[in-house]
């Protein structure tokens, strides 16, 4: 199947990643755009929920947790995002929290590793009913675009400048 999707100016970002869960495909952008779930059979598919303001990623992937969508919502060339939880199968928003400005949201089990772009790491259990971190460091500088990797209980991060490797383990 095909799905026309682009932004409704010339972007220059379309970057985040479909999300798929079972038939289910996520696809969302910024610029005005919005985001759409489309249930999809064969070369067919159905739009289930379309809109703009709800989880408009501009180049950070959301992740999909027992249900809930977690990421950064907005543009961060312009100051606007906000870390949201959204609800997967209805687009409802179940919490937002501003002053981050952007990142990348990692799933690590049943926590989210959030890496702002300021180099701020903060860790908090993917809860849709509230974001209540747990755990937060200053790792980077404040050029963070790239994600993080994890592998055997170590993150690793970067900026324009810097790798670093975190070890997760001992913050448990």
């Amino acid at each position: 199947f095909t799905f026309p999707w682009r932004p409704t100016i010339n972007a220059s970002v379309n970057a985040a990643t479909p999300i798929v869960s079972g038939n289910l495909v996520f696809i969302s952008t910024s610029y005005g755009k919005g985001a759409a779930l489309l249930a999809v059979d064969g070369n067919r598919y159905e739009t289930i929920w379309t809109r703009d303001g709800v989880m408009s990623n501009q180049y950070a992937t959301c992740v999909l947790h027992e249900g809930h969508l977690y990421g950064f919502h907005g543009r961060a060339d312009v100051g606007g995002c906000e870390l949201r939880c959204v609800e997967f199968k209805t687009g409802k928003m179940k919490w937002s929290h501003p002053g981050l400005r952007s990142g990348t949201v990692t799933l690590a089990g049943k926590e989210l590793l959030i890496l702002t772009e300021r180099g701020e790491l903060l860790r908090a259990p993917a809860n849709p009913t509230a974001f209540r971190p747990t755990a937060r460091a200053q790792i980077l500088g404040f050029t963070v675009r790239a994600y993080p990797a994890i592998a055997q209980g170590r993150l690793y991060a970067r900026d324009d400048k810097n790798l670093v490797c975190v070890d997760l383990r001992k913050a448990e």
